[in-house]
C-alpha cells in the first residue's frame, strides 16, 4: 500500500479561510496580517537559528521550546490564515512551555544558592 499525504484539502481549507477573513476584514487588512505574520515567523525562525550557532539548547525541554518556535516559524511563513492562526497556538504553547520550565529552573536554583562561592584568579609569573 502507498500512503500519501494529499495538501490538496489543505489548500482548500486555507483558501475558504482566506476568503473569509477578507470578507469579514477587508483586502488590506488581509494583507498586512499575511505580511506581519511572515515577518514574525522569520524573526522566530532567526532566534532558533541564532541560538543554535551558539549552542544554547541546554536540554530536552529547551529544545523543546525551539522546536516549537521552529514549527511556528514555518507555519507562520506559510501564507494563510489558517497556518498564521495554527502557527500563533504553537507560539503559544511554546511560550507556556518556556516559562513552565524556567519557574522549575529558577526554584531549583534558589534551593541551591545557599552553596558559598569562591572566585579564584590564577597569575602566572614572567621569567
Amino acid at each position: 500500500m502507498s500512503y500519501k499525504l494529499k495538501l490538496s484539502p489543505l489548500f482548500a481549507v486555507e483558501i475558504i479561510f482566506s476568503l473569509l477573513f477578507i470578507v469579514f476584514f477587508g483586502f488590506g487588512n488581509f494583507l498586512i496580517f499575511i505580511l506581519a505574520s511572515m515577518i514574525f515567523g522569520v524573526i522566530l525562525l532567526g532566534v532558533f537559528w541564532k541560538n543554535i550557532l551558539e549552542f544554547q539548547i541546554l536540554g530536552f525541554k529547551n529544545m523543546l521550546t525551539q522546536f516549537s518556535f521552529v514549527i511556528a516559524g514555518f507555519l507562520l511563513v506559510f501564507p494563510g490564515v489558517l497556518t498564521s492562526f495554527l502557527g500563533f497556538l504553537v507560539f503559544l504553547f511554546g511560550i507556556f512551555f518556556k516559562i513552565a520550565t524556567k519557574t522549575k529552573y529558577t526554584h531549583k536554583q534558589n534551593r541551591n544558592s545557599s552553596e558559598e562561592i569562591i572566585d579564584v584568579e590564577i597569575i602566572e609569573d614572567g621569567k
